[in-house]
Order: C-alpha cells, then sequence, then structure tokens
C-alpha cells in the first residue's frame, strides 16, 4: 500500500523507529549533495526492481 504522509507523522514515526527504511530517490549525485540525514540512496530503477529493499513486506518505508 503507497500513501502519503505528513512531516509530523514522519517525525512521530521515526521517534517510535517504526520506519524500516528512507530513501531518497534521486541521483547518486543529488543524494550526495542534499539528503536527509538517516536517508539511503535508492535511485527509481533499483527501487523498481526491489534492491535494496527489506523482505519484511509489511515494513513502513518511506521514499522522497
Amino acid at each position: 500500500m503507497v500513501r502519503e504522509i505528513t512531516v509530523k507523522e514522519l517525525q512521530e514515526a521515526l521517534a517510535r523507529n517504526a520506519v524500516k527504511g528512507f530513501y531518497d530517490n534521486r541521483s547518486t549525485a543529488s543524494f550526495d549533495r542534499l539528503h536527509i540525514k538517516g536517508s539511503t540512496s535508492l535511485p527509481i530503477p533499483d527501487a523498481a526492481a526491489g534492491k535494496g529493499l527489506p523482505a519484511d513486506k509489511n515494513a513502513m518505508l518511506v521514499f522522497y
């Protein structure tokens, strides 16, 4: 299931350690310059192919 969340909801989920993956979907060069602390680089083609994602299909993942 995909849904949008607010910044407040994200902050609360991060505080509860509910987020199992926090991914920046831009290019590696953009990630290097602009990523949010704690995020992992996962460009869209890799995410679409399932690379770098946890096996738990119920895990809360955040993509930006």
